[in-house]
């Protein structure tokens, strides 16, 4: 579940700004709540020092009776729960509520011993109490009683500090409706941070994990092999469109390749069954016509040695072996042209010479290639090769079984308006191509020949006269190297 972008988007971006956000909304309450309390310690200050201006007259002249109805009226006033005046030695001298104070109270006692040093030394005058005997929190102000020039009299001058006048108020009401608007602010600013996370979190999910969601389907149709899928794009053209754009022409460019791929298979699907009913043609029109021609003259040997014509037969055997040295020559040309084959990157030439090394052994008709120009500058079209490689082929077959020829040149030469042209003579009887063309008998080689010329976009001729041999010509356009 946590590996979705989902997830991930929320607690790794809407997740920390909520907790940023309410952690500083939290601190923020505190922060305000520390001020209050310190205005309310200050105001308390403020107001002792009030305190003790208003009961200076009375403790200069030493009257107890209104120092006493003084401290009462204090008293009674709202949010101060008591008053007293402590002497110097934390003795209780005048209170309004004297049960308050009982048993009475030392330096070291619970809402003294915060303020005053082990030695007396008083650290701060005021001070926020948890009381037992008071539900709820109070503030307790210390406010110093100065020994001024007017108190000499009864005080010896070297003290300082007389006493202290210590006030408790109450903070339950003071307090309670600032506490109450602060939460509610605390609780309003969880809210909207809760809010703004939500907000935020939405549009990341809109602007970027909707969008991603939408490559899965796509990409998995991809995977199985469906390349004509395509992302639909946004009108933001951003970095995610940009993605998109770089997938669908990845994907167009793979389809058209796809394409040519399968198109080049069916193309040498069909070469091979195109060479399948060549050599069918051929077997039929040579090899099992021989073959029966064979059978038959074995059978008429038969005969002649059973009605003991032994000069007749020792005729039908010689014609039975001339026939026989045919069906080898066209088996081993077949093999030979099967064996022989273009690789990659393989120069023509080479080949060319190579094949007409082994058809001169085979066939015992010599043979010799002439390559003029530079075959290194020449880049043939591709598949271009195999064809030429098959033309020469056929050509030679056709030399080899018709033509009564004692010697056959095979020439490739390159020209400078980057034409090659391949032309395979011989010096046999040759024909008429006029007369040859109109005994409506089929011609499988030439036929073949011409196809494969139409195919690699090449021209294709034949030049022949009775007694001067034949010439079959094939000019192929070329590119050099580096051009398309």
């Amino acid at each position: 579940m946590f590996r979705s972008l989902r997830w991930k988007v929320a607690l790794g971006l809407a997740l920390p700004i909520f907790v940023s956000f309410l952690g500083y909304s939290i601190l923020h309450y505190y922060r305000e709540k520390t001020v209050l309390l310190e205005n309310i310690e200050r105001s308390a200050g403020e107001l002792g020092e009030l305190v003790r201006g208003g009961l200076r007259h009375a403790m200069i002249n030493n009257d107890r009776e209104m120092l006493q109805n003084a401290l009462v009226d204090i008293g009674n006033q709202q949010n101060i729960l008591r008053i007293a005046i402590f002497n110097g030695n934390a003795q209780l001298k005048m209170t309004a509520q004297p049960d308050d104070f009982q048993p009475g109270i030392t330096l070291t006692s619970p809402g003294c011993v915060e303020c005053h040093q082990p030695d007396g030394v008083v650290q701060k005058n005021s001070i926020i109490l948890d009381t037992v005997d008071f539900k709820g929190t109070i503030l307790r102000s210390s406010t110093p009683i100065f020994n001024e020039q007017a108190c000499h009299q009864c005080h010896a001058p070297s003290e300082k500090i007389l006493g202290v006048i210590i006030i408790d108020y109450s903070l339950v009401g003071s307090t309670t409706h600032v506490y109450s608007d602060m939460l509610i602010d605390l609780v309003y600013s969880s809210i909207f941070t809760l809010l703004f996370a939500i907000l935020l979190y939405l549009i990341a999910n809109n602007l970027i994990v909707k969008r991603v969601e939408l490559l899965r389907g796509p990409l998995e149709q991809y995977a199985l092999g469906d390349l004509s899928v395509r992302i639909p794009l946004n009108a933001s053209h951003d970095e995610i469109d940009d993605l998109i754009m770089t997938f669908n022409s990845t994907a167009e460019k793979l389809e058209e390749e796809l394409k040519i791929k399968e198109m080049m298979t069916d193309a040498r699907y069909g070469v091979v069954l195109d060479e399948r009913h060549r050599l069918a043609s051929e077997l039929h029109s040579s090899t099992a016509q021989i073959l029966g021609y064979v059978r038959n003259k074995a059978f008429a040997v038969r005969l002649l040695i059973e009605q003991n014509k032994l000069t007749d037969a020792v005729t039908e055997l010689r014609q039975l072996d001339e026939a026989a040295g045919v069906v080898f020559a066209d088996l081993r040309q077949a093999i030979l042209d099967l064996k022989t084959n273009i690789k990659k990157g393989q120069d023509i030439g080479l080949i060319l010479i190579e094949y007409v090394i082994n058809f001169e052994r085979y066939s015992e008709l010599p043979t010799e290639v002439i390559i003029s120009g530079d075959m290194e500058r020449i880049q043939l079209p591709a598949g271009s090769d195999v064809h030429i490689l098959r033309i020469v082929q056929e050509a030679l077959a056709n030399v080899r079984k018709h033509a009564g020829a004692t010697s056959a040149v095979v020439t490739l030469q390159v020209h400078e308006q980057k034409i090659l042209t391949v032309t395979i003579h011989d010096n046999g009887t040759g024909f008429d191509p006029a007369e040859d063309s109109s005994d409506r008998k089929p011609h499988y080689g030439l036929d073949s020949m011409r196809e494969r010329a139409d195919a690699i976009g090449a021209s294709f001729e034949v030049h022949s006269e009775k007694g001067l041999g034949t010439q079959v010509i094939v000019r192929l356009p070329l590119a050099g190297k580096g051009e398309s």
